[in-house]
């Protein structure tokens, strides 16, 4: 059984647009829609990459994210490395926008998969759909 199909069986139902995934206590990560992993422990997950720009001229780096969260506090975001799913924590000032597209999911609209710009400027982190 692939990672998707683990997920598939252990969905027990949607509110607003999001999945209610059975939780086994004793585990040490579930399994997300996308097929990626997430860790209870927060801190097994690395870092997104985000480069620091100079300028407004300056591009940050693109991901195709597939999901993104909140867990205890942390932003969390799924993107596709090499063809599978992963999940890293964002930078804290990430927070917010992860929030809005949370809520933005609640009322039903779907905006991942999708293709998202991150860097840091002046000191603050962006995220931009592309």
């Amino acid at each position: 059984m692939n990672r998707k199909d683990g997920y598939n069986k252990d969905v027990k139902g949607k509110i607003g647009g999001l999945d209610v995934v059975k939780d086994d206590f004793n585990a040490e990560f579930v399994i997300n829609k996308a097929g990626a992993k997430i860790y209870k422990d927060l801190a097994r997950h690395c870092i997104l990459e985000i480069p620091t720009l100079k300028n407004q001229a300056g591009n940050g780096k693109v991901y195709e994210v597939l999901s993104v969260g909140v867990m205890s506090g942390i932003p969390i975001a799924t993107v596709k490395i090499g063809g599978l799913p992963v999940t890293f924590r964002l930078p804290p000032d990430l927070i917010g926008w992860c929030q809005h597209s949370m809520g933005i999911a609640m009322q039903g609209v779907r905006l991942f998969p999708t293709k998202v710009e991150f860097g840091q400027l002046n000191g603050r982190h962006y995220a931009e759909l592309i």
